[in-house]
């Protein structure tokens, strides 16, 4: 019985992912296609156990061979439906049954010659047929190649699944063939099927003039709205929608939309970059957990996020898109953790997206003191997570210092921080790890992490005065500390 039930339950796949229509309605729906496929399935198999019992010797009697209820709600995977609807299609179902029964048994009984081999090949066929059709759509949709013989049942599994070894050899032997032989066909041609539906409605390309312009999907679910004045010449925005499964380590995540990846090809190079581009998702679901992500090698890394008319919108600078395209997707994060003193806070959009993505966790109060000062190795920590620094196998000279002894859990990091020549102690042979850390000490560690030695925390700090309303004290001097929520914005900037 277990691959009934499997392959039943990835019927249910099938019908969400090739139709968008899912197989079981809601309560009161008598939609042609799951009246179409109980009654389908319940002659399929009235048939295969009429002929069988006839075969067995067995009086023809349909109720005593038909699964009851509780065989079927197993079956069909209809334990979380309505009993009204379980009711329903428990009735067609055993309707159909009883009418494929009896004509196969009558079959059986005046035509023998026809029931062993042929009769066999002609049931193989009709289940092997459904199943290679739902099979064939799933692997298209999960990203694998074609290749009918991934999920295909091997000969004892359909012998023992549909009981063959009470039946006569010449129909055993007919039902394998014709179960394999239609399995494949059907398997082959859904998965080109869905390969072709999805190539001919996923690409949705436009120019957009000066004028600015909103190019969404074809299904409405994905929008880019460009402001006028945003680019000077014209730019090419495209859209590729791929309806994909979610492969994620995080089981924290639950997939909220298809995944959309956006070119923009900009042949002038020019655009306006004090302007932002919103990307906004249908999303009806949570309200605190919900959010954009953007994929980043095998990672989604959160994108700040408001919730409002049912969309999620999402601001991104103009040069976050390219030619070679960005792929955004909708997630709901089932164990978002909110740190109550960054609400409202002028950097809580860059607190929230740090939080999402792993890199801060706050204190076990559940805050996160943004606007105290953030010491020299917390401000290491947090380069490392951002960075992703290896630190649990460089070998530096931390130990070295005389306090040493105080680094506990910021060992590693100290370690390699100096092994790298990013930062170094002081004269009198310590370190202070807990010591607060100036913007001329931030600023120098950046210019040293960092490639190109251009990085100065004047632009930071204009950035936060332009964009934020908040005044700096670097600009009292320089050797005053930064706070938490400053370090926070920094590295969100620069690495966005």
């Amino acid at each position: 019985m277990k691959i009934i039930y499997r392959f039943l339950s990835i019927l249910l796949v099938f019908m969400v992912l090739c139709s968008n229509v899912m197989i079981y309605a809601a309560e009161g729906d008598s939609s042609t296609g799951a009246t179409d496929y109980a009654t389908s399935l319940g002659r399929t198999l009235g048939e295969i156990y009429g002929a069988r019992d006839f075969q067995k010797g067995e009086a023809n009697k349909w109720s005593k061979a038909v699964p009851d209820r509780k065989e079927v709600t197993a079956m069909f995977d209809l334990e979380d439906q309505s009993s009204s609807y379980v009711r329903t299609f428990y009735s067609l179902f055993r309707s159909e049954f009883e009418e494929g029964y009896k004509d196969a048994y009558d079959k059986a009984m005046f035509e023998p010659d026809q029931t062993t081999l042929d009769q066999g090949v002609s049931d193989g066929g009709s289940i092997g047929s459904l199943l290679g059709q739902t099979n064939g759509v799933k692997d298209y949709y999960a990203g694998y190649d074609i290749n009918f013989k991934r999920d295909l049942p091997s000969e004892k599994e359909i012998r023992d699944t549909y009981k063959l070894s009470n039946d006569y050899d010449e129909y055993e032997e007919g039902f394998i063939v014709g179960f394999i032989t239609a399995y494949e066909e059907s398997y082959n041609d859904a998965y080109r099927a869905a390969n072709i539906q999805q190539a001919s409605t996923t690409v949705t390309s436009e120019f957009v003039t000066i004028a600015g312009a909103a190019v969404g999907t074809q299904d409405g679910r994905f929008t880019v709205n460009i402001e006028p004045g945003t680019f000077y010449h014209d730019v090419n925005v495209i859209i590729t929608t791929y309806i994909d499964a979610y492969k994620n380590q995080n089981k924290n995540f639950i997939k909220a939309s298809d995944s959309y990846n956006v070119k923009l090809i900009n042949s002038s190079g020019i655009a306006d970059e004090s302007k932002t581009i919103e990307l906004t998702f249908e999303y009806y679901g949570d309200k605190i957990g919900g959010g954009i992500y953007r994929q980043q090698g095998s990672r989604w890394m959160y994108i700040p996020t408001t919730i409002k008319d049912n969309l999620l919108v999402a601001e991104i600078s103009v040069n976050s898109l390219g030619s070679t395209g960005t792929t955004f997707s909708a997630f709901l994060d089932k164990d978002i953790k909110i740190l109550r003193d960054a609400r409202g806070h002028w950097a809580s959009d860059e607190i929230e997206a740090y939080v999402r993505r792993g890199i801060i966790s706050g204190y076990a109060d559940n805050t996160f003191k943004p606007d105290n000062n953030i010491s020299r190795a917390e401000f290491l920590t947090l380069l490392s997570r951002v960075y992703n620094w290896n630190t649990s196998w460089f070998g530096g000279s931390a130990a070295s210092f005389k306090d040493a002894g105080t680094f506990g859990s910021y060992l590693n990091v100290i370690n390699y921080a100096t092994g790298q020549k990013y930062i170094y102690g002081y004269d009198d042979g310590t370190f202070k790890p807990g010591n607060p850390i100036s913007y001329t000490e931030v600023e120098t560690i950046m210019n040293r992490v960092l490639p190109n030695w251009s990085f100065r925390w004047a632009n930071t700090a204009n950035n936060m005065l332009y964009e934020k309303k908040v005044r700096s004290d670097s600009f009292d001097g320089m050797n005053n500390k930064i706070t938490r929520a400053e370090v926070v914005y920094m590295l969100y900037k620069m690495t966005n």
